[in-house]
């Protein structure tokens, strides 16, 4: 059984994280397109055949750190997206318990 308290407390969650939700996803989104351009500032630093240069780009410090950074903003995004799920099913069940329980009343 959900309790009013819990559904508010739902409500609440998914009233105060909308914006650090869409910052944080913004922010992963972000992150991809700049992957390339830190592999392309590697590939272009880098000597050798293409496969070369490519691999030099891909191994370098800089492509490690942005894939780190990268990493920790899908996460961040991720866990926004999954407690936000939660949340809005404990929302969707508390509603169907009204529903139910209106319907048992009548």
């Amino acid at each position: 059984m959900i309790s009013d308290e819990r559904c508010e407390k739902a409500m609440r969650y998914l009233a105060l994280t909308d914006e650090n939700a869409a910052v944080a996803k913004a922010k992963a989104k972000a992150l991809e397109q700049y992957g390339k351009t830190v592999k392309a500032f590697g590939f272009l630093d880098a000597s050798g055949t293409v496969a070369e240069r490519e691999a030099t780009a891909l191994t370098s410090d800089a492509y490690k750190a942005y894939l780190k950074k990268y990493e920790t903003a899908v996460m961040d995004s991720e866990k926004y997206a999954n407690k936000r799920a939660t949340e809005a099913g404990v929302r969707e069940v508390w509603r169907s318990l009204q529903a139910n329980r209106r319907q048992g009343a009548s």
